[in-house]
């Protein structure tokens, strides 16, 4: 799904469909790419194309997973509940770069522990070119997967895009150390720092994300210039009022927002119910983040 088709998706439902068929092609993708750099890693014995077909297995297991969570987490809001069913993506998002982190912790120990023991091989020059079909593919997935979760607002989504972002490095780190080893059998060494590569850039993208996952779990306020905006949009409508406190809460992929407002008023409280709805109005149309917005009044 191109930047143009997406702008051109007629409808939300529209574009989650698409989604789907988005992770139905990275399942089918990365299940291709596994076996033939599995393959390709033990006919050409090279340690970097192994290491990259083992973090293509995880992409598998995280896109399955992913798939089945937004079936999920789309769900709209209920009395059971309140909150919606999106924190699901976090959670499996969460668990997913878990499993990512001790995979590239595992990939890096052991090139590096083979790397100081010497124990490596020149690698046979004919995989190149399914190195080189691994980042081309890699490629692609990364791009409809970050269409898709940017039109959708989907953290799992773009999670995996960048993680097939994070391939497309690794999977190129490979193809320099096959190359590099062809200059002799004191090059052969290039193809394990091609695997050490690849398990550090796993932790690299892996880390990062989970602690995002951690962020949205706990309710991370927006930024500092998000709540900004509210003050001020509080401000120019009522002077005499100012938010004292103001919360968030999660709801989907969106905040809910309580404020605490202090102020001297002497109107009624249909003069309060038109000023706070006219707040509402505005900060609706300037943040779509936010869902809903509860005014507590406490006059002075």
């Amino acid at each position: 799904m191109t930047k143009a088709r997406a702008q051109s998706c007629p409808s939300a439902e529209a574009c989650v469909a698409c989604s789907k068929k988005v992770l139905a092609w990275t399942v089918v993708g990365n299940a291709i790419l596994v076996v033939i750099k599995l393959a390709g890693g033990v006919l050409a014995n090279s340690s970097g194309m192994l290491a990259d077909g083992i973090q293509s297995i995880v992409c598998v297991v995280t896109s399955i997973a992913i798939m089945v969570t937004l079936s999920f987490s789309n769900r709209p809001q209920d009395a059971r509940f309140p909150y919606g069913y999106a924190r699901l993506e976090f959670l499996v998002t969460l668990i997913a770069f878990s499993v990512l982190i001790g995979v590239g912790a595992f990939i890096s120990l052991s090139s590096l522990l083979a790397i100081l023991r010497r124990d490596f091989v020149q690698p046979d020059i004919m995989v190149l070119p399914v190195a080189m079909t691994s980042v081309f593919l890699t490629y692609m997935m990364q791009r409809y997967n970050f269409c898709a979760g940017r039109r959708l607002e989907s953290p799992a989504l773009i999670a995996n895009g960048a993680h097939a972002g994070a391939d497309v490095i690794s999977s190129s780190a490979v193809i320099g150390g096959i190359i590099l080893s062809q200059f002799g059998p004191d090059f052969a060494v290039c193809d394990r720092l091609a695997a050490l590569v690849v398990g550090v850039a796993i932790i690299k993208d892996a880390l990062k994300h989970w602690v995002m996952s951690v962020q949205n779990i706990l309710d991370q306020a927006p930024d500092a210039g998000f709540i900004l905006h509210i003050r001020n949009v509080i401000t120019r409508i009522r002077p005499d009022f100012w938010p004292e406190h103001i919360k968030f809460k999660r709801v989907g992929k969106k905040f809910w927002v309580g404020i605490s407002l202090r102020g001297s008023s002497k109107g009624t409280i249909a003069d309060t119910a038109v000023f706070t709805d006219a707040m509402k109005q505005a900060l609706f149309r300037d943040l779509p983040l936010i869902s809903d917005i509860d005014f507590f009044i406490d006059p002075a």
